[in-house]
């Protein structure tokens, strides 16, 4: 449709690209999918080829019970190597974000910001190098990578933060840098070293979850110990918490969880406006009931105090990718013969729905927009 009227008229173009229409388009999508009911969810999945060549999979589904496929989105770039991903990190108002991701070197690198309904693009500039100095030759870096909205400037950020650690107790020697990306400004900047919590780490298995104009990450508050076997103090992980990195101040917070989750294995996702705690179930076949994830829910945002426990869910072995606006979890579950599948379930009533494409593997799933975010933008680029 876009491409039909900017063919038709350039004073048509010149009013669609205007900053205030792309936002006022964007709040009339909004409000017409909460007046009709009809939002959607993007998955993305990764196949490979017998040369290990990597393709990168993208689909909007209806965010309802049914779940249906509302259509398939072809790539943004031509990228295939034999070590390397393009992978989604996250979407918000229409554009989704992808970083290259090395599967030799474990290292990734924030790529482009993608507007799949405009079929436009931004490239990212290179961030700022890091650790570089021969000093950081021995350690092993960690980095991870979040997406969202500066609701405040009408701005979309991209947070980088990359950590350095051993196990010694001095805390100057866990060395993290965050840096920030604006699409706005078209730059990076990096925080000052006093405004980055000494207890964060960047490299998670997850991504951060945007909510509230804030990244959210679940972080472990660093303990320190003797150990008398080498006869020094060593650190080591204590209790978990939610760090998050509101985009509008670029300051951190934190958020406490449930003293009964603070030391286990727990995993974060976006509830609605809110947030949820996933806490994994070791699978043992001497108690089979006692298996899958236990789902929290911070019932009021914000408030420690209103986490709730709400269902388990008893499977071999469950990967949750998010829940849907009717309450229903998307997740892959893999029984006790290591096979697996993609399901919706239904928590109250038990019933599940298979759904995914074959030799596909899921890794990620959020809320998806119709917009025109990136028609103003001066460096965005059009593909086929």
């Amino acid at each position: 449709m876009i491409k039909r009227i900017t063919a038709i008229s350039k004073s048509w173009l010149s009013l669609i690209k205007a900053s205030t229409f792309v936002q006022s388009h964007l709040c009339t999508t909004i409000d017409s999918y909460n007046q009709n009911d009809a939002h959607l969810l993007l998955l993305s999945a990764v196949s490979y080829s017998k040369e290990n060549i990597s393709s990168e999979h993208h689909w909007l589904h209806w965010d309802s019970p049914e779940f249906g496929e509302y259509s398939k989105l072809s790539n943004p770039l031509s990228f295939s190597t034999p070590e390397s991903d393009l992978c989604v990190f996250g979407t918000c108002n229409g554009p989704v974000c992808l970083e290259i991701y090395n599967r030799c070197s474990r290292y990734s690198s924030p790529a482009v910001i993608w507007n799949p309904c405009i079929r436009k693009v931004v490239k990212l500039p290179s961030p700022p190098s890091c650790f570089t100095s021969a000093e950081y030759r021995n350690y092993r870096k960690h980095e991870s990578h979040g997406f969202g909205y500066d609701s405040h400037s009408n701005d979309y950020k991209v947070l980088r933060v990359v950590s350095l650690s051993d196990d010694h107790s001095d805390l100057s020697r866990f060395t993290t840098v965050v840096q920030v990306y604006s699409l706005a400004r078209g730059s990076w900047r990096s925080l000052s070293a006093s405004a980055v919590p000494v207890d964060l780490q960047g490299g998670g298995s997850e991504r951060p979850d945007f909510v509230n104009d804030c990244l959210h990450m679940l972080e472990v508050r660093l303990d320190v110990y003797y150990d008398y076997q080498h006869q020094e103090h060593r650190k080591r992980g204590g209790d978990s918490f939610i760090a998050y990195f509101n985009l509008t101040t670029e300051v951190f917070g934190e958020i406490m969880i449930p003293e009964a989750l603070r030391r286990y294995g727990c995993s974060i996702s976006r509830y609605g406006e809110s947030l949820a705690l996933i806490k994994d179930k070791l699978y043992n076949p001497d108690d089979p009931a006692n298996c899958g994830c236990d789902i929290w829910v911070m019932k009021e945002y914000g408030v420690a105090e209103s986490w709730t426990f709400l269902y388990n869910i008893a499977m071999v072995q469950v990967t949750v990718y998010g829940f849907k606006r009717c309450g229903e979890v998307v997740l892959e579950e893999m029984d006790s013969a290591n096979q697996r599948r993609m399901v919706s379930l239904d928590p109250k009533s038990k019933q599940i729905k298979v759904f995914g494409t074959e030799n596909c593997n899921y890794y990620f799933m959020d809320s998806f927009v119709d917009s025109l975010v990136l028609l103003d933008h001066p460096e965005a680029t059009s593909y086929q």
